[in-house]
């Protein structure tokens, strides 16, 4: 029987031990653990910047019945947020389905259906569990979903139509077998492109009976591997367990997940992973892979001794962001035209006048600003977004860091499931 990899509630280790909240990994913890598995609530940005309500558990759905679960929202481009959930019927029957939430409308309207899964001959999608879903531009969603009793699938809506892009089986066009996907990995880049994580049913492509960094392996079957995918290209491996990256570096598992983006030259994208010299951080543009920051790099605070395994920040220009340690401290750090950048770290003032904690991983917008949740030393989890001209700000709040306030959110927020777009519209699942 094949086990869908669902990257969220995974705890990887890319040099430390890690903490995961849903889509994003803090540094502090000590198990992993879901934060939307207690959620509630789905909150995203109007257009005035304000956290609203999109809906929660218990509100009616556009199906007839009730939300009963809530997932992993992503910000679509035009300032709605994309989610899966849950729906309760009267007779007790569930099924999970892909909605749009948009803040700008009066409640009982801000809430549609996303999709028909109406199955094609090809392509015949069965939602099980949360699918993740994920937009561009164009209004393409993808999304992954079960296909038939035994396999999964990277699925495609576009004008109405279902395509599977690649599901467990598929062959990449480098000729290895899909064996296992990742659920919760899938970034849209250019239009119609999507990168996603999955496990390659072949072996390394050295004599080495595994391209673990821990050492050879005899039980390893599969490779994991960053792919990308789309209905004119096929199947592409962008990076695979075993092979050789730039500096000659061979990759090793885990990687984590990606970062994508359209650009003028391309798909961009940046993720982690671990080699067998230590976790790196790469970016791939215009076809070709650059080694940005690998562990062991030295900063004026000391070495980077890990990367986290979240989601990196990402600009169309290639900046990067990403959350790492340094001599064991979490810190942020940004890149830029190699110009390494030290933005936050545990220990700083937040806008309560409390310290920071644990810090999420951040996410860029077109203008350069970074969003980012963290929790402070009162276990309060927030929001912050910090301005290129180094102002920190709560996210809804008009008053920088060092203007003490004394606001309060009136309900509870789950920073790892913070999405963010290019515009700087967000959204993010908390309680009630």
């Amino acid at each position: 029987m094949k086990l869908r990899a669902i990257v969220p509630a995974l705890s990887i280790l890319l040099g430390c031990a890690v903490n995961v909240h849903a889509v994003s990994l803090t540094l502090q913890g000590e198990s992993a653990g879901l934060a939307s598995a207690s959620s509630e609530a789905l909150y995203a940005s109007d257009s005035s910047g304000k956290s609203v309500l999109v809906t929660e558990v218990g509100l009616p759905s556009p199906d007839g019945g009730d939300f009963s679960e809530v997932g992993v929202p992503s910000m679509m481009p035009d300032g709605r947020v994309l989610f899966g959930a849950e729906t309760t019927a009267k007779d007790g029957k569930t099924h999970w389905a892909i909605f749009i939430g948009d803040p700008d409308r009066t409640p009982v309207f801000r809430v549609t259906r996303a999709i028909d899964l109406k199955p094609t001959e090809d392509c015949s999608p069965t939602l099980k569990g949360d699918p993740y879903p994920v937009a561009d531009a164009d209004g393409d969603i993808a999304f992954m979903a079960r296909i038939g009793e035994k396999s999964d699938a990277l699925v495609m809506y576009s004008q109405g139509t279902l395509t599977c892009l690649a599901r467990t089986g598929s062959k990449t066009a480098q000729g290895h077998d899909i064996a296992v996907l990742s659920f919760g990995s899938p970034e849209m880049g250019q239009s119609g492109q999507v990168i996603f994580n999955a496990w390659l049913n072949s072996p390394p492509a050295h004599d080495a009976k595994s391209s673990s960094a821990d050492g050879p392996d005899p039980a390893h079957r599969h490779r994991q591997a960053l792919l990308i995918a789309s209905r004119v290209g096929g199947i592409n491996e962008i990076a695979a367990e075993g092979d050789y990256g730039p500096n000659h570096t061979r990759y090793a598992q885990p990687f984590g997940l990606p970062a994508a983006l359209a650009s003028a030259q391309g798909t961009l994208v940046a993720f982690t992973a671990k080699t067998e010299s230590g976790a790196a951080l790469f970016l791939y543009r215009d076809g070709e892979m650059a080694r940005i920051l690998p562990t062991g790099t030295l900063t004026p605070e000391g070495p980077v001794t890990y990367l986290s395994p979240g989601r990196p920040g990402l600009m169309s220009d290639g900046t990067t962001a990403v959350l790492a340690g340094v001599a064991r401290v979490p810190a942020v750090f940004r890149l830029s035209h190699q110009r390494l950048d030290l933005r936050l770290q545990r220990g700083q003032l937040t806008p309560f006048g409390t310290e920071l904690e644990s810090l999420g991983d951040p996410v860029l917008t077109a203008d350069g600003t970074m969003f980012i949740g963290a929790t402070d030393s009162e276990d309060n989890e927030k929001l912050y977004e910090l301005g290129g001209d180094g102002a920190f700000f709560e996210v809804g709040a008009q008053d920088p860091i060092y203007k003490i306030s004394t606001a309060t959110h009136r309900h509870s927020i789950f920073t790892g499931t913070l999405t963010v777009n290019q515009h700087g519209d967000f959204a993010y699942l908390g309680g009630k």
